[in-house]
């Protein structure tokens, strides 16, 4: 996911050159060694050098994590999708396929840390999309509002959700946090 409004960055996060290379950049090398569909959702309709991959704009015109979320279950054919943000660049091959590993069926596959629940790097089912587009018409926004209705693994905080000695869901939100790329 890529749409965010940046607020706090006060920039475009995607395109963002670290290291002379995009944000975005690190956590596509990651994701395209797991799987080989990878869609980049955003209303930014923006060309990034290397990532060669369809870029989707949310299904309706209301930037929310469960919008791009819902946008990203209608656009695939795949019965689930792993998402991540495009700021989360210590994400690790070893976490996405514990993730995977773990789902049994169910709708939602998502950490929880002690900061809470993981939302940008967990698993959905198409099963949430009626779920989602009602929430989103209610205009309740939190995922969290989406559990009492579908079943729900959460997956708690484990060793294999940190890479090098930070945890995988350390996000990139100002200009201070570029200094965590320095140890990646």
């Amino acid at each position: 996911m890529a749409g965010g409004a940046s607020v706090r960055m006060g920039r475009d996060k995607a395109t963002l050159l670290v290291k002379d290379r995009p944000l975005i950049s690190y956590v596509y090398d990651k994701v395209k060694d797991v799987f080989e569909d990878i869609i980049i959702l955003s209303n930014n309709s923006y060309v990034l050098n290397g990532i060669h991959v369809p870029v989707i704009k949310d299904i309706v015109p209301i930037q929310s994590t469960l919008t791009g979320i819902a946008s990203a279950l209608i656009h695939t054919q795949n019965p689930y999708v792993f998402v991540v943000a495009c700021d989360m660049p210590n994400l690790s091959r070893e976490g996405i396929l514990y993730l995977m590993e773990n789902a049994q069926g169910e709708d939602i596959i998502i950490p929880r840390t002690e900061k809470g629940y993981e939302p940008l790097h967990a698993i959905y089912n198409r099963t949430c999309i009626p779920y989602m587009l009602s929430l989103i018409e209610r205009r309740e926004f939190k995922i969290s509002s989406i559990f009492p209705y579908v079943n729900v693994k959460v997956i708690d905080d484990s060793p294999i959700f940190q890479k090098n000695h930070m945890p995988v869901f350390i996000n990139i939100n100002i200009t201070e946090d570029l200094k965590i790329m320095e140890n990646l």
